[in-house]
């Protein structure tokens, strides 16, 4: 459907056109010169036409192929009124405006054969190659008429007088109106098959019955050897058939909806169901939609501006829903916070009751390591707080057994963590055991060779054995000498002046335990332990 907006510019555009067509009829019954009035007068409504397609047209391209047409008919008219007002006593002159007068003639079909080849889906490619093929065609034609005078096959000229001009048509003359015949069939038949929309094709009435009248009134000039006349009046020259075809026939075409245009966007914008409005440089609204209320103080609305040509758009943006998210949001994250406070709260709570239960775990396994130790000691203080002889000797071996209680927890909180202790760790806890086994009649002394470190259990069952072994000599009149040493493997071996009895070698042996590797041997009252 043509809207109420496209039927006024129609009917502005037939009311200027058929106003100079009333006075180009009437002209030849008012004395003066007024054909150069008429002249400028279509000039214009061509240029005004011009304007109107470059702001409604949206495609580049198809906006300059209309200037092209636009400039050929101006040029039709200016040729017109230099011709006949200001060359038309000059021979050679007159003759070369002649020829020149055929270029628009010649540029007019073709300029439509090129815009018809780019109404609706086109190939790029395809179309590219048959632009450049109508260019050299209209070339070579443009090019025959204007080197006539060498040639001749366009016109044959038997005279040059201006005001009786004598001439036959020659055989390109006739490859040049079967060319333009041939461009402006296939114009037609172009945008009738690329027609695609319905709306359209019922409307297709209208651009042909354009073709029709514009083609009719060029035929009409043709059959009556001129301007028709009226009243001995002319109604039309051939510059206002041209006009009439090319202008009616494309604005129907635009009109109908052939060639995609920004018309009646006003009115698409009113019934799109933003919420926005148009305004012009001094904030006059100049479009609103019809859902648009202002909220611009509202907290649930974002208003935005952006300047356009000639004024700006503003739009409102509903935030209302948005807003309710966040604050659903923001409760929930407080929610969460508080969830994950407790959560890291309860995590820390597991995280000290698994240390804890590790510790307990640990002090478990030490104090089951070091239970009979510590059960020989609880005695040793009993005894010790009721006095006696021995009173002394008793707390010294209860310092001993500390030491041992005392340095194997140490050890023990060490292989923790631990799968490997340092030698060093072996040397220390020797050292102090034995500081305490020489307060009694028992000297002793170690001496650690090389560096590194043991595995934990190994290191630990060494001091255990060395522990056992010195109990077994407490007491008595004898030196102990510990040699630990550290290769590939990491061995300890005691050395005391004084023979192992062979209970006390049994009882040695199941203190330390089966599963600890022990050699025994004897020398000369010396005896060997190694492990």
């Amino acid at each position: 459907m043509i809207s109420s907006t496209q039927k006024k510019r129609i009917l502005h555009f037939v009311l200027v056109f058929a106003g100079i067509l009333l006075f180009n009829f009437v002209n030849t019954f008012i004395p003066g010169r007024t054909h150069d009035i008429i002249s400028f007068a279509y000039m214009g409504f061509v240029v005004a036409w011009y304007l109107s397609v470059r702001e409604r047209i949206i495609s580049g391209t198809m906006r300059r192929l209309f200037f092209v047409g636009a400039a050929s008919l101006v040029v039709l008219f200016l040729l017109r009124v230099l011709k006949w007002n200001y060359f038309g006593m000059f021979r050679k002159p007159n003759e070369y405006l002649w020829y020149i007068y055929y270029i628009p003639i010649v540029l007019l079909p073709f300029t439509s054969l090129n815009i018809a080849l780019r109404v609706g889906v086109y190939n790029e490619r395809r179309t590219h190659r048959m632009t450049r093929i109508l260019h050299v065609i209209a070339a070579i034609l443009c090019s025959l008429v204007l080197t006539n005078p060498l040639h001749n096959f366009v016109f044959k000229i038997k005279d040059l007088d201006p005001d009786h001009m004598k001439y036959s048509f020659g055989i390109a003359y006739f490859a040049l109106v079967a060319c333009s015949l041939i461009a402006v069939i296939a114009t037609f038949v172009i945008l009738f098959h690329r027609c695609s929309l319905s709306a359209s094709r019922r409307l297709a009435f209208i651009p042909v019955l354009a073709l029709v009248l514009g083609i009719g009134m060029i035929a009409a000039y043709y059959i009556s050897g001129g301007a028709p006349k009226l009243f001995g009046s002319k109604l039309f020259n051939l510059q206002e058939a041209f006009e009439f075809l090319f202008i009616g026939f494309w604005e129907s075409c635009i009109q109908i909806g052939l060639i995609p245009t920004n018309s009646d966007y006003g009115t698409l914008f009113e019934a799109s169901g933003l919420d926005a409005y148009i305004c012009d440089v001094e904030g006059a609204i100049v479009y609103r939609t019809a859902n648009f209320v202002s909220h611009e103080d509202s907290p649930d609305y974002r208003v935005t501006a952006q300047a356009i040509r000639g004024g700006k758009v503003v739009w409102q943006d509903d935030l209302s829903k948005i807003n309710e998210i966040r604050a659903s949001l923001i409760e929930v994250t407080k929610e969460l916070a508080d969830e994950n406070a407790l959560l890291e709260l309860e995590h820390e709570t597991n995280s000290k009751k698994q240390e804890m239960d590790a510790l307990m775990n640990l002090y478990d396994e030490l104090y089951d390591s070091v239970r009979p130790e510590v059960t020989s000691l609880q005695r040793l203080l009993e005894s010790i707080r009721k006095g006696g002889p021995d009173e002394i000797e008793k707390t010294r071996v209860a310092t001993v057994l500390g030491a041992f209680i005392k340095r194997r927890g140490n050890l023990s909180i060490l292989a923790h963590d631990n799968p490997e202790i340092s030698l060093s760790e072996l040397e220390y806890a020797l050292r102090e055991s034995m500081y305490f086994i020489s307060q009694t009649k028992t000297r002793c002394n170690v001496m650690v060779n090389g560096k590194g470190k043991v595995p934990a259990e190994k290191l630990i069952r060494m001091y255990e054995v060395f522990h056992a072994v010195s109990m077994e000599f407490l007491g008595k009149e004898c030196s102990i000498m510990v040699n630990v040493s550290k290769g590939k493997n990491c061995s300890m071996r005691i050395m005391a002046d004084h023979l192992l009895e062979g209970k006390s070698a049994e009882h040695l042996r199941e203190r330390i335990g089966k599963d600890t590797l022990l050699s025994f041997d004897k020398e000369e009252e010396v005896t060997y332990i190694t492990c």
